[in-house]
């Protein structure tokens, strides 16, 4: 059987090179002989080949799609890809960022700016599939091992269908968890800014960090006068529309025009209504943190990023409490120290960040004594933990989804960079809407997202032959919670590196939370009732689920009995290392983002944001990097 697979297998790609003129080259090099190459032994590994484990039946197909993918020169890029060399060793920097996700890839561009400074980024995982620059692969690496795949402690109100214990995916790999979302752009409502600011946080209101939201992006819609206020042009990330709008988008749209809400940009500081959603992507190819800010300056000889390295404590002198280096370990398992001789950065994430300052002597003093961790600084590192908390419905619609993962759609992609698998379906649309817990003149506290309509395991034209049948589709609409007042946190259990914090998110501790979610769930009742999408019978799906048969369908017991069991968490987390002035018991960091009462040391990701901004997380955390970045170019070329 073995034997059979690999055969048919060889056929199918002589089959693509012939047929589709499919040259199928593993060892990517894309490069002349007078332009860089960072990488040329680079060798995109297999990914795609087991995505689909729960279709046996599409093994054969996903194999050759994995071969088709890797095999594009231009899409792999080999040459801005980065390779794990053991033997290029480095004992000091002036700069050692910790995480290469969305904050640490920042950092690390923009202080390799100035050639004088060193600067070396270590990430605890390899280098990024390229499969999921793909839009309709965008989540192809969730639960891999690109995937940290944590789990939170048993929750009393949420996930009780898996016993209260939640997933929580983190990205395990340059690009961090930023390379396993949406890639939506949006930067949250300006009182929450505002609201940092009123806290204490000297220049973090609006006003303050709008110049860093645009010095980042490169919007490539919204180049009109009236949007340059808010948008910015000349930055290395491209921000923009879909190039092609699917019909069901439209259709959500429509029906919140007829409820009388407008069609906005996300990144409004105003946002309230339906947005066809702004992606970090350019010719239909999702761009990752990396892919704008790191690889296109791989040539710097001030930088050097290190994949697979596991930074396990920082070194810390305990007299005059300053951070002078941090300790890793590489894939073969061999320790190593590294010295800085200016400053650490840590971006390792709402995870990460805490559990390394901890296991080095930094956070509560109570829990650190209890482990045996000599104590360098009590501070309230791993709470004030913030997640949006979210519940999805099921819709069924009279409108068959089109769009099938098939040989022929990965070939359109891969020569013209369009067809089905350029886009990610309904995912498209997001609404930012008001609970009956908010009032007009605060934030929106509800964000829908839409999923279904795109090409995935169950659209793959393997299942059908030539042609899908037409019926019924599935389609979900989550509800999020995007300002929660509950809170949790991350706490050690063990001194060990390589034993896992423990989760806490306490989610729907307050009860106002769950009305959020209830009045999210009415919100999409009047969504579904719409004449835009009673053209297309859109229908609740009124099977009541199980665990909740004691309650009748449709009321408000029946809601929460739902919500408490098929809660489900978005990659949307902040809090543990949290900004605040030295009056503040709870803060960790002070508004240039460094430790309280410790010297040498930052902190620049999602972690130190006081209070979550309401909406999706990447570009407010690249904001965040950028505002780090200038701190330590100030502080330096004062000191200088």
């Amino acid at each position: 059987m073995i034997l059979k697979r690999k055969l048919q297998t060889i056929f199918l790609i002589y089959f693509f090179q012939s047929y589709f003129h499919v040259k199928i080259v593993l060892s990517i090099q894309t490069t002349n002989a007078n332009e860089f190459c960072y990488s040329k032994n680079y060798t995109e590994p297999p990914f795609l080949k087991n995505r689909c484990q729960a279709y046996p039946r599409l093994h054969d197909f996903m194999t050759v799609a994995d071969i088709l993918i890797r095999s594009d020169c231009h899409l792999v890029n080999g040459c801005r890809k980065i390779v794990d060399n053991l033997d290029d060793t480095i004992e000091e920097a002036d700069f050692i960022v910790v995480g290469g996700g969305v904050g640490g890839s920042v950092v690390a561009s923009r202080l390799s700016e100035n050639p004088e400074w060193t600067v070396v980024l270590l990430e605890a995982g390899p280098e990024q599939p390229t499969a999921i620059d793909i839009p309709a692969l965008v989540f192809s690496a969730l639960g891999t091992k690109y995937d940290w795949q944590y789990v939170t402690e048993p929750q009393k109100n949420a996930c009780l269908i898996t016993k209260g214990v939640c997933a929580w995916p983190r990205g395990k790999l340059l690009g961090g968890t930023g390379a396993l979302s949406g890639s939506m752009y949006s930067r949250g409502h300006r009182q929450i800014y505002d609201n940092w600011l009123k806290a204490g946080n000297r220049k973090w209101g609006f006003e303050d960090v709008l110049p860093f939201f645009m010095m980042s992006e490169n919007n490539l819609n919204f180049r009109q006068d009236k949007y340059l206020k808010y948008h910015g042009q000349n930055g290395p990330l491209p921000v923009m529309h879909p190039t092609f709008m699917n019909p069901v988008t439209e259709i959500i749209l429509e029906a919140g025009e007829e409820l009388g809400y407008s069609r906005i940009d996300m990144s409004d500081p105003e946002a309230f209504g339906f947005s066809f959603a702004q992606i970090m992507m350019k010719n239909n190819t999702r761009v990752t943190i990396p892919t704008a800010f790191l690889r296109p300056h791989l040539n710097r000889k001030n930088l050097k990023i290190k994949i697979n390295r596991f930074v396990t404590k920082l070194l810390i002198n305990p007299v005059n409490k300053t951070v002078y280096g941090v300790e890793y370990i590489d894939k073969t398992n061999k320790t190593h120290k590294l010295i800085a001789k200016k400053e650490v950065i840590l971006s390792a994430g709402v995870i990460g960040s805490p559990h390394l300052l901890m296991l080095s002597g930094i956070g509560p003093k109570y829990d650190l004594e209890y482990l045996g961790i000599p104590v360098v600084e009590n501070l309230k590192v791993g709470y004030h933990l913030q997640h949006h908390v979210s519940v999805a419905l099921n819709i069924k619609m009279n409108m068959t989804n089109n769009l099938l993962f098939t040989y022929e759609s990965i070939i359109e992609y891969l020569n013209h960079r369009t067809g089905p698998i350029s886009q990610t379906g309904a995912l498209q649309a997001s609404a930012f809407l008001r609970s009956d817990q908010s009032n007009a003149n605060q934030p929106p506290d509800i964000q829908l997202f839409f999923d279904g309509y795109s090409p995935n395991c169950e659209n793959a034209q393997v299942h059908y032959g030539c042609s899908k049948p037409i019926g019924i589709e599935n389609f979900d609409i989550r509800v999020v919670n995007i300002l929660p007042r509950s809170t949790g946190s991350i706490k050690l259990v063990s001194s060990n590196p390589f034993v896992r914090p423990l989760i806490n998110p306490n989610y729907l501790a307050f009860d106002t939370d769950f009305k959020v979610l209830l009045s999210g769930i009415k919100l999409i009742k009047k969504i579904i009732n719409t004449e835009a999408m009673q053209k297309l019978g859109a229908k609740l799906d009124e099977t009541p689920v199980k665990e909740c048969m004691n309650f009748n369908f449709d009321t408000e017991e029946y809601w929460r009995c739902y919500i408490k069991y098929y809660t489900s968490g978005e990659n949307h987390h902040s809090g543990t290392c949290k900004m605040g002035p030295p009056s503040d018991c709870n803060a960790v960091v002070d508004d240039e983002l460094r430790i309280h009462k410790i010297k040498g040391i930052r902190v620049a990701d999602a972690s130190i944001k006081p209070i979550q901004p309401n909406c999706n997380p990447i570009a407010p955390t690249i904001m965040i990097a950028e505002r780090a970045a200038h701190f330590i170019k100030n502080t330096w070329k004062i000191n200088s």
